[in-house]
């Protein structure tokens, strides 16, 4: 078995991976990939939480905000599609330029 507390180190360079590609970087794509790290290494401290500390409920949880989370990034994405459509950009910047 794993420590918990390799996961709490893994999860917590990744989150600080995510949190730079959103501090970084203004496009759309990445901003997508960033936000769904930062609830992926969330969501992997939880799982590993809940099998550290014999919790059995705790995957439940899990596949709920999965879900939740590849539901909000499908309406990102299709914001994002509407946005490259009508700038020829996926640069959030360009949010500017549209008027309506």
């Amino acid at each position: 078995m794993i420590p918990y507390n390799y996961f709490l180190l893994v999860t917590g360079m990744v989150f600080a991976v995510a949190i730079y590609g959103i501090l970084s970087r203004r496009n759309g794509i990445t901003l997508i990939v960033s936000g769904e790290l930062i609830i992926n290494s969330a969501l992997i401290n939880i799982a590993a939480a809940t099998e550290s500390f014999n919790l059995y409920n705790g995957a439940n949880y899990v596949l709920i905000i999965l879900v939740v989370a590849v539901l909000e990034s499908a309406a990102f994405i299709s914001l994002l599609i509407a946005l490259y459509k009508e700038t020829g950009s996926s640069n959030l910047s360009k949010l500017k330029e549209i008027k309506g």
